[in-house]
């Protein structure tokens, strides 16, 4: 066994090389030649910052010392090289201060958090491009919607009472409601952050893709708004039908995963009941694509039919996610109202009913609703609204897209709507 020294050194030596080689491949590709250091010098940055550090009793007076030192010197090198009229950037000073405090954090924090610090610089300082093309599109507005999300999910939420009042007119209401306004707000941030994810997905990164891309990456934000979207785009170029097809399919893994990521939310014991069924159809629908894709004729495609651009409004516009709370608010009263008066068997049927919209603002409704049903009838639930909406999204695929890609969207999906009303009646 390694004595408790060792561990703390041989990450800071290992972090800090994967440091220093990182930077020297970006130099590489950016053509620079005069640079600022070797590995070497991160090597010995990263030792010199732990080993100040661990000084018995003035450790971290010494580290401070030591960046008093390493600092000024940092910034006469970059002084130095903007002198001589060269344009050296602050990368390499910055990366050699991030170095330097990797010590500290070997110490402090858990494995897991070095791991992703260093991760983090090394993808950063890779993703130039990226992150420039990102910018480069990136609005003003979307700064803002930002900044309200971080609102609604950093200030608002936390400040709403986790216990409903039972006082005034806001007792009498939340005594009527299953749900209290923690819960309520709760629903809007997790679901808004799933749907900003594809969204930011979809215009910022591939704001131009092919027709499976839009389908994998359009389930992540609204798999039923992608299937329209496809299927109007396609209507009219017959070679495409199975690759449309295909692209319909692929929508529905990603779908899949955004309901499970809402169940572990507020049922984590549901979400792992949820898994073995989400992954089957998911592995059917990708394997019923990718057959799609590899038996459809390779046809060279008109320019406007080539691509597919998916771009809706910012889902985490204030107003969008005040109408969320709304809807989540109605669809958990009229799911205690069914409840109260049908029973389980008229949750079945709502769940079959809801398919023909937006299922989210049920799904949320019957996981945090206090509705007083266990959590078998709550996933049963979920997997029927699953399925009915698997069902209207083909029938908005005969109702806009090409016949062809109806048809072969139908045999796809009527298996996995099949294994979903056997698996919620036999198995949960």
């Amino acid at each position: 066994m390694l004595p408790p020294q060792a561990t703390p050194f041989l990450l800071t030596l290992a972090i800090s090389t994967l440091i220093g080689i990182g930077l020297r491949e970006y130099y590489e590709q950016e053509g620079k030649r005069d640079t600022f250091g070797t590995v070497r010098t991160f090597i010995f940055l990263g030792l010199l910052g732990l080993m100040l550090y661990r000084i018995p009793v003035i450790g971290a007076y010494a580290f401070l010392v030591g960046l008093v030192v390493v600092g000024p010197f940092l910034l006469v090198y970059y002084n130095n090289k903007v002198s001589q009229q060269k344009s050296p950037g602050l990368i390499g000073v910055l990366i050699a201060l991030l170095t330097y405090s990797v010590g500290p954090v070997v110490i402090h924090e858990p494995h897991w958090y070095l791991v992703a610090f260093a991760v983090t610089i090394l993808f950063v300082l890779h993703s130039k491009g990226r992150i420039r093309q990102f910018t480069d599109r990136l609005e003003t507005g979307e700064v803002v919607t930002a900044c309200k999300f971080l609102a609604i999910a950093g200030v608002i939420l936390p400040l709403i009472p986790a216990v409903p009042p039972t006082e005034g007119w806001a007792g009498r209401l939340f005594s009527i409601l299953p749900v209290g306004p923690h819960q309520i707000w709760m629903a809007v941030v997790v679901t808004t952050a799933i749907s900003y994810l594809g969204y930011v997905l979809q215009t910022y990164l591939y704001p131009k893709k092919g027709l499976l891309l839009t389908g994998l990456i359009g389930g992540l934000y609204s798999s039923t708004m992608t299937v329209l979207v496809i299927s109007k785009k396609t209507r009219g170029h017959e070679h495409q039908a199975r690759e449309a097809a295909a692209a319909i399919m692929l929508s529905t893994p990603t779908m899949y995963l955004r309901i499970l990521f809402l169940v572990a939310a507020f049922m984590p014991i549901g979400a792992i009941r949820l898994l073995p069924p989400f992954l089957l159809f998911s592995a059917l629908s990708g394997a019923y694509a990718w057959w799609l894709r590899r038996s459809a004729t390779e046809i060279p495609e008109p320019e406007e039919a080539g691509e597919v651009e998916v771009k809706e409004r910012n889902p985490l516009e204030l107003n969008a996610a005040l109408l969320f709370a709304l809807m989540f608010v109605t669809v958990s009263l009229v799911t205690k109202f069914v409840l109260l008066r049908f029973h389980e068997l008229g949750l079945r049927m709502l769940s079959f009913l809801v398919g023909a919209s937006d299922i989210v603002p049920f799904i949320v409704s019957v996981l945090q609703g206090n509705l007083g049903i266990g959590s078998s009838q709550v996933l049963q639930a979920i997997l029927i609204a699953t399925a009915s909406n698997n069902v209207m999204k083909t029938a908005y695929v005969f109702a806009f897209g090409h016949r062809q890609t109806a048809r072969l969207t139908a045999i796809g999906m009527a298996g996995i709507v099949a294994l979903s009303f056997l698996y919620a009646a036999f198995t949960l």
